[in-house]
């Protein structure tokens, strides 16, 4: 690789601290943070619960960190994040974490952030891959001897400042997200789980519901299906073309812009894969991520543990009730695919849950009210995704030292002009 002027090489385990120590009592409650947690487009990972630390076989770790995984598929899907546990605080995690720590005058920590989601050090952590097929492993000895380029700390901290200021916007745009889906999802609840919805007092109700709604099937209001796999032996035939072909892992309750993986015309006629509409509401039927949901913004396929939910009705149909319904029965779902001897749902399941169809008026207004909480959240979601493709362009050529910090600030002095 070549060395930016004013920039030295060093090996990346001399400028970096590979696992450094941590200092745990046994029997105490710590932040626990699990591969899970890691969403490769975050820059944080925060953990969900503390456990009480009984063993030295794990990753260990301080407030603000780098968890870098070192694992198959989670290493390729660039599963590395900052741990947000709370200043001065300490936490552990899975053994599958190698900790990146920044040493003192050679890196600055926010910097060693973004020089370990390069894509220069990824590939070289992919590259010294051990193990048996599958369940492989980056060799922490191979990547502390990858020679990089390291500017002086002062450059670092403008590197950092510079990207982290995309992270930040992006960040408070998940907030403002998060916020719209917590009071759609109230009035979710006020007007169907507490039946408070406009004129209930003067309703009649039967049996649970207001006079008119009706309990139905789910194969009476949807014609159900599923996708396909085209076969991995043709991958160059079937595989990165243009259409995209959504799994269960991109299915987390939001909007889906793009796919993972994309297949071909070819790849799309020779398998079980259908393309459907733009809004087409989906939900994962395998694994762990059952009866997660998604939106495609625009048509797509899928694979086939993904249900696809078409509207034989679409004038009398709610997108957006039916993302609340469906969320709001998961724990439903979650139980009876324990029945099966894998965690699995199946189409027929699903047709055969029942589904309460609410009075047609009361769906029109319920519509004209999220309306305006779903196309912001979408506005919003297309802003995060600008943030991330400009962030994700920028950050290979700073780190690199192919862009200069000094030509992006004479570029906004100029445009200030």
């Amino acid at each position: 690789m070549k060395i930016p002027n004013g920039w030295k090489p060093f090996e990346f385990g001399k400028a970096v601290s590979f696992n450094p120590k941590v200092q745990f009592q046994r029997g105490e409650q710590y932040m626990f943070i699990e591969m899970d947690d890691v969403n490769p487009a975050d820059k944080y990972v925060s953990g969900k619960e503390k456990r009480v630390y009984i063993t030295g076989s794990c990753s260990k770790f301080r407030n603000d960190d780098v968890l870098f995984a070192r694992i198959t598929p989670c290493l390729d899907n660039k599963k590395i994040a900052t741990a947000a546990i709370g200043e001065n605080q300490i936490g552990f995690g899975s053994t599958e974490f190698i900790v990146l720590r920044a040493k003192e005058n050679i890196t600055v920590q926010q910097y060693v952030h973004y020089l370990s989601k390069s894509e220069y050090i990824i590939q070289n952590a992919i590259n010294s891959y051990v193990g048996a097929s599958g369940r492989q492993r980056a060799d922490a000895n191979f990547i502390k001897k990858v020679i990089i380029p390291i500017p002086k700390i002062p450059e670092q901290q403008c590197i950092a400042s510079i990207l982290s200021a995309y992270d930040d916007l992006i960040e408070n745009n998940n907030k403002r997200i998060a916020l719209l889906e917590q009071m759609a999802q109230q009035i979710y609840k006020e007007w169907f789980v507490r039946m408070r919805f406009p004129g209930y007092e003067n309703s009649v109700f039967e049996k649970g519901v207001p006079r008119g709604w009706k309990w139905e099937k789910v194969e009476e209001i949807f014609k159900t299906s599923s996708g396909g796999t085209p076969s991995r032996k043709k991958e160059q035939e079937y595989y990165g073309g243009s259409i995209d072909w959504i799994k269960t892992g991109e299915l987390k309750d939001t909007f889906i812009f793009d796919s993972e993986e994309k297949i071909t015309e070819s790849g799309l006629k020779n398998s079980s894969a259908k393309l459907f509409p733009s809004n087409t509401l989906l939900m994962a039927m395998y694994g762990v991520n059952i009866g997660q949901l998604g939106i495609s913004v625009k048509s797509s396929t899928a694979n086939q543990a993904v249900c696809v939910f078409l509207p034989i009705k679409p004038k009398e149909y709610s997108l957006y009730y039916s993302f609340f319904f469906f969320k709001s029965i998961r724990l439903h779902l979650f139980n009876i695919s324990m029945g099966a001897a894998q965690q699995n749902l199946s189409q027929n399941i699903i047709k055969r849950l029942n589904y309460l169809r609410p009075d047609a008026k009361i769906l029109l207004d319920f519509d004209n009210i999220q309306k305006p909480f779903f196309e912001l959240i979408l506005k919003l979601s297309i802003e995060t995704q600008i943030l991330k493709q400009t962030r994700d362009l920028l950050l290979p050529r700073l780190i690199s030292g192919k862009l200069r910090v000094k030509e992006i600030k004479e570029e906004q002095e100029l445009l200030v002009k």
